[in-house]
Parts: structure tokens; sequence; C-alpha cells
């Protein structure tokens, strides 16, 4: 009778046993089957762009003077100066729209006759913002019958340029994600994306003159291209 406890006893542990030696190498099938579950990761650029009709001149013009006095080059350019700032300023452009660009001052010698003295240069140059684009030719023109003698240029822009950027990169992040959906023919788990760059381009001539009956300057705006560029890393399941 002993005998058959002891054998009942040892047939239990052996079963008991197995059963843990199944366990085990259960959980090391189900281990090993997630480790297969690797995450793959893949790097692609993506771009987009948005196009938008300028909204902002911004003009550099200024007034010259040459006197053989320095005392009157120097009031002669703060009066005109002074004069065009009134001028701006009765047309809409605030005075914090308004600023100094450069200054100058030099002495002029006329080297074709030896080193004859000239007189004292003084240029003082302004750059000004409008909103005003469409009458920009007009207000140009308007400065440079009241003093300006120096014209340097004018370029455009738009007022709110973060949030057209913002939309430039909204549409470069989705062209990144279709990129890595076709290459992959995978779902995006995670991505890691990194800023490479932005610049913005007129698409049509950014400026151009011509004169009308009036003598008024005709400028054409264009239009604004503004580009984002980005390199995105996305993880997905393979």
């Amino acid at each position: 009778m002993k005998k058959f406890f002891v054998c009942l006893i040892c047939l239990l542990l052996c079963v008991t046993g197995a059963i843990g030696l199944v366990s085990i190498e259960s959980n090391t099938l189900e281990v090993g089957a997630v480790q297969a579950e690797s995450i793959n990761k893949i790097t692609v650029t993506g771009s987009g762009e948005v196009r938008l009709v300028p909204d902002v001149a911004i003009v550099s013009l200024g007034v010259e003077t040459l006197n053989e006095s320095l005392s009157v080059a120097q009031k002669e350019n703060a009066d005109n100066i002074s004069n065009l700032i009134t001028i701006l300023k009765d047309l809409g452009v605030p005075e914090e729209n308004i600023k100094t660009k450069n200054f100058y001052v030099y002495q002029r010698y006329d080297y074709s006759q030896g080193e004859k003295f000239i007189g004292y240069n003084v240029s003082n140059y302004l750059d000004f913002k409008t909103k005003d684009v469409d009458n920009v030719g007009n207000l140009i023109s308007k400065l440079l019958e009241n003093g300006a003698n120096r014209f340097s240029g004018i370029s455009f822009t738009i007022d709110n340029y973060d949030e057209a950027y913002n939309m430039a990169l909204e549409k470069a992040l989705e062209n990144a994600k279709n990129k890595a959906k076709a290459i992959t023919n995978s779902e995006i788990v995670s991505s890691e994306i990194c800023e490479e760059g932005s610049y913005s381009m007129i698409t049509r001539d950014s400026y151009s003159f011509s004169n009308s009956s009036s003598d008024n300057m005709s400028i054409m705006k264009g239009e604004i291209c503004i580009k984002a560029n980005i390199k995105v890393i996305f993880e997905y399941e393979g």
C-alpha cells in the first residue's frame, strides 16, 4: 500500500513538472513572437509651398546733397528728408514704419583735373513699409518729385509670413507621409521631424516700372511663393 502512494506521488510530480515545462516553453514562444515584430525606420524628405499675393511693400529711397560747405549740405539734406517723412505720414504711412537705413558724409573730388575738391557729399536713405501696395508706384513718384533723388529698390512680402510658412510646413509633412506610405506600404507608428529650411521667391517680376500719361510709376507686385522643406524619420511596423 505504501508503494502505491509513493508511485502515485511520483506520478503527480512528473505530471506537474511536465505542465510547468509546457508553460515555460509557451512563454518563451510568446517572447520570441514579440521580438520578431521589430520597428523599422525610413527617412524621407518633404516639401510644401504656399502662393500668395503680396500685401506689404518695402521701399528704399533717399536724398543726396552736395555743397562746398558741409553745414549747408547737411541742412539741405535734413530739410529734404524731413519733407519726405511729412509726405509719407500725410499719405498714411505710420511713423513706426519709417526708419533711416544709411547715412553717409564724405568729401568728393574730381580726379580728372588732378585732385580738385568739389564739396561734401551727404547721403541719407529711408526705408518705409506700406500696405497700400496697389498705390505704391504713385507714392514713390510723389517722393521723387519732392526731394528724393536716390531710389534703391522695392521688395514685396506678406504681413503674416509666419502663418503662411506654417501652412507650407503642414503641406511638407503631408508630402513626406505620402512618400513613406508609398514606399513601405504600411501605417506609420511615429515620426521625428527635422526642419531643413525655408525660402520665399517672387514667381513673377517683383517690380517693373513704366510711365503712364500722368507720369506715375506703375509697379507689378507679382506673386510670392513660400516654400518649406523638412526631413522626417518615420517608424513603422514591418
